[in-house]
């Protein structure tokens, strides 16, 4: 059985793919960190626009029947309850 013939590299041949290489991977760190800016931006966007939406909701509801109990804030403690 022989030996396979690897090809020699010369020094600027490996300096040429060290750069190479080096690009490849500030360009692949670069597009992950667009893609994490871009995820977290529109999920605020979105939480923000999910909050307007829940007030404008009870606003509406308050409007409709102001008699019904008012809704409880999911920021607000529950009520306490006396027991018997």
């Amino acid at each position: 059985m022989s030996k396979p013939e690897f090809l020699k590299l010369n020094d600027e041949q490996v300096r040429a793919r060290k750069r190479r290489n080096v690009a490849i991977a500030l360009g692949l760190l670069a597009f992950i960190a667009l893609v994490y800016t871009v995820t977290v931006s529109r999920m605020h966007a979105n939480n923000q626009a999910r909050h307007e939406a829940e007030a404008a909701a009870l606003a509406t509801l308050e409007r409709a029947d102001p008699a019904l109990p008012a809704p409880v804030q999911p920021d607000a403690p529950a009520p306490a309850t006396q027991e018997p």
